[in-house]
């Protein structure tokens, strides 16, 4: 796998083909229905959505550019298509930063456990823990630590499952994938 020039770049020349600009938009499409149909209320500010393993996808197979081009476009869409509540652009940026993330730490790099293990980990504490929370407070006016333990826990029993589904998910991707790139 080629390592070579700063990989938000090569992820940028990428979308140039039109394989990868189908691959970007299907994707994204998954990432929308599975955030919307297979998602899970638990309360007022937790619940349990599914659409991370499209994303992450994206960021293994095409890089950080489509994968935060698609992060953000499915939080704008998800919100056009079934709002849960009012439009908050915070959401929007956490998608931002969760395809970032996944781009940069799953592009043109070895599927591994240990990688994706880290990768959630990044995901959950800076995006769902913080990010998310900090949006929830702002937009609620709930306090940030009265709602931050239950989020923890949430992510926190989550995290084995989501590494479970996402570590096959993308060693799978890429073998399919990867001989056509």
């Amino acid at each position: 796998m080629a390592n070579e020039g700063n990989v938000f770049v090569r992820s940028l020349r990428g979308m140039r083909h039109l394989r990868a600009l189908v691959t970007a938009a299907m994707l994204l499409g998954v990432q929308v229905l599975l955030g919307l149909v297979a998602a899970i209320p638990l309360g007022p500010s937790i619940r349990i959505s599914f659409g991370y393993l499209a994303l992450s996808t994206t960021g293994a197979l095409l890089g950080p550019a489509a994968s935060m081009i698609n992060g953000a476009l499915a939080d704008i869409l998800g919100s056009i298509i079934h709002p849960i509540g009012p439009y908050f652009p915070g959401f929007t940026l956490t998608g931002l930063v969760s395809g970032a993330i996944y781009g940069a730490m799953l592009y043109d790099r070895e599927v591994s456990l240990k990688r994706v293990l880290l990768t959630k980990l990044l995901i959950d504490v800076i995006c769902n823990l913080l990010l998310n929370t900090l949006w929830l407070n702002l937009l609620y006016g709930k306090a940030f630590f009265v709602i931050l333990p239950a989020r923890a826990l949430k992510n926190l029993l989550q995290y084995p499952v989501d590494v479970i589904l996402l570590y096959p998910l993308l060693k799978l991707a890429r073998r399919v994938y990867a001989p056509h790139r």
